[in-house]
């Protein structure tokens, strides 16, 4: 019986261990998914703060499946504690097994679950990194774009300052001496002196000619090309104004016309130089004969050019004809005034202003007023009356200088178009001989002769130039009280005025300035007489022109239109001209305007 009982009590303690055994199996698994769970958490949390939902996925997962577990376990217990009551061992036993059983598939689904969970946080972790790699490239290439874009809107923008600047225009200017020096002396010499060596087989002179030339073209190219830049410039700009209207549109318009001829003779005027050039290098190469084609294009090249220049002159001379024609019948039906003394013009309209603002209050007084003394009033209405009549005068008077001025400058353009027109017919001539003494058709020194009469008449109007640009310098600088401003300017209506003029430099200073060519005069005469002539044509609603009288302001206008600053010019009609005469913010724009109207080029 001992051994009976000792026998069927030692299955239900196997059963009991093994029931124990199988309720706490499950929970080493926990733990350490619990640790593993933690840490995870933590490095993901370290890792990238992007992973937060993840784990909290994870963690709403691992809650689940404990509740999962322990209502297992609880059920499990319910069992064993309902076996061990009906003392049914072989039920027992076949419990146990099942429960071992069902423990064993426990624990293999634990561990796919955690083999699957860790495989989903090992996809997570590569998804982000995927994503964060490919976002990154996204920006790297959207800071790619974004640099590309800054770059080329920084080479737009140099672009646009170099098309608008005037450096080159400045370094045209201080090229042009030398490029004058090189075309009309040091080209008609070379070609003499390399004809001449070529006809007496003197290869000393013909190489000295050759250096001499390739010098000389050298020159030219840089200076053409300025010129073919300023003259894309202008044409880009005008291109960008010739829709606009008043004053500031009508120099766009000009330059949108113009310009592309003035291209055209520019690009043959580098074609010509390259080709000398490359000539004059053949030459120094020891080819003294040179190379006939390179020949051939630069005289085809000079009377390309020259010819397209004559025929610009032409029209030229014959508009500035009729227009001098157009001045001299205005000026000549101007009343003919003399200033008491010389005074500034704005003087002169406050003084005006003043006068007729006291004539119209004597004028208005009734003689009761005066307690019968009328001899007084009328006394006050004649003085008056004649510091009007003066006044007046003294504008009529600058009025007709400004018509006589403006005329003097039509007659300058005239003589220098004539010139100019002369000299690049020779030229063209030259240019033409030229190719028939490459082709064999011309021998002996007609070419050079021709050349050398061309650059003699062209020469005489760029000394010309040049000396008069220089005398206005010096005259800026040496006297600059000369051509003083003789308005207020538009910033500064209603100013009150003070202080002394400024001083001259001293005769070594302004020497000094008569060769700084690259230097504009800021305040010369023509300048000075374009503020003069809007002072007399502006409106009454301008500071300048509120008290210049009717008849005067009439003929002032009448000489704007003459002058091609007239409606048509500027897009506008009749009333839009006047209203832009009478206001007040264009007093700069009409000025330039004006100015660029008595300009003798």
């Amino acid at each position: 019986m001992l051994d009976r009982s000792q026998a069927r009590q030692a299955p239900r303690a196997d059963a009991a261990s093994v029931a124990r055994h199988g309720a706490r199996q499950p929970r080493r698994p926990l733990a350490s998914l619990q640790a593993g769970a933690g840490n995870r958490a933590v490095a993901a949390m370290l890792q990238r703060a992007a992973d937060a939902p993840a784990q909290e996925e994870t963690a709403a997962e691992e809650r689940r499946r404990r509740a999962e577990l322990a209502a297992a376990a609880a059920e499990r217990r319910q069992r064993e504690a309902t076996a061990a009551g009906e003392g049914q061992g072989p039920r027992e036993e076949a419990t146990t097994a099942q429960d071992h059983g069902r423990d064993e598939e426990t624990a293999a689904a634990e561990r796919r679950r955690r083999a699957e969970l860790a495989a989903g946080a090992a996809e997570r972790r590569r998804r982000p990194a995927a994503a964060d790699a490919g976002q990154e490239q996204g920006r790297r290439a959207l800071r790619g774009l974004s640099g590309a874009r800054e770059k080329l809107r920084d080479i737009n923008a140099k672009v646009g300052r170099l098309f608008g600047t005037s450096k080159a225009d400045r370094a045209k200017k201080a090229i042009d001496p030398p490029d004058t020096v090189a075309t009309r002396v040091n080209a008609p010499t070379e070609g003499g002196v390399r004809t001449h060596g070529l006809g007496t087989s003197n290869a000393g002179l013909v190489e000295a000619s050759a250096i001499q030339g390739q010098v000389g073209t050298g020159i030219n190219v840089v200076t053409d090309s300025l010129g073919l830049f300023n003259d894309l410039r202008a044409l880009k700009s005008g291109y960008e104004g010739r829709e606009g209207t008043g004053p500031d549109s009508h120099k766009p318009r000009k330059d949108w016309k113009g310009k592309p001829l003035g291209a055209a003779q520019n690009t043959g005027m580098v074609v010509g130089d390259v080709s000398g050039m490359a000539n004059a290098a053949v030459r120094n190469a020891g080819n003294l004969g040179g190379v006939p084609a390179l020949g051939i294009t630069t005289g085809g090249a000079g009377v390309f050019y020259s010819t397209l220049i004559a025929v610009r002159e032409a029209a030229a001379v014959w508009r500035t004809y009729h227009k001098n024609r157009a001045l001299k019948e205005l000026v000549e039906a101007l009343p003919d005034g003399a200033p008491v003394e010389a005074a500034r013009l704005q003087d002169v309209l406050d003084g005006l202003g003043r006068a007729q603002e006291r004539l119209e209050r004597v004028s208005a007084l009734p003689p009761r007023r005066l307690y019968g003394l009328a001899a007084a009033r009328d006394a006050e209405v004649a003085k008056y009356g004649q510091q009007v009549a003066v006044l007046t005068e003294h504008l009529r008077a600058d009025l007709a200088d400004v018509g006589r001025y403006a005329r003097h400058k039509q007659h300058t353009k005239l003589g220098k178009r004539v010139t100019n027109l002369g000299g690049n017919t020779v030229r063209a001539a030259g240019g033409g001989l030229a190719v028939a003494a490459v082709a064999g058709a011309v021998s002996g020194p007609a070419a050079p002769a021709v050349a050398g009469t061309a650059a003699a008449l062209l020469l005489g109007n760029a000394v010309y130039k040049g000396v008069r640009a220089g005398g206005n310098r010096y005259v800026e600088a040496r006297h600059p009280d000369r051509f003083a401003r003789p308005t207020r300017a538009q910033d500064e209506a209603g100013a009150v005025e003070t202080g002394a003029p400024a001083a001259g430099v001293g005769r070594g200073d302004a020497v000094l300035e008569f060769f700084k060519v690259t230097k504009s005069v800021q305040q010369g005469e023509r300048r000075y007489m374009a503020q003069k002539l809007y002072a007399l044509a502006a409106g009454p609603a301008v500071h300048v022109g509120k008290n210049v009288p009717d008849d005067i302001r009439a003929s002032a206008r009448a000489l704007l239109k003459v002058l091609k600053a007239g409606p048509s010019q500027h897009s506008r009609d009749e009333e839009q001209w006047e209203a832009s005469l009478n206001d007040p913010a264009e007093q700069s724009a009409w000025e330039k305007e004006i100015f660029n109207q008595l300009s003798s080029a």
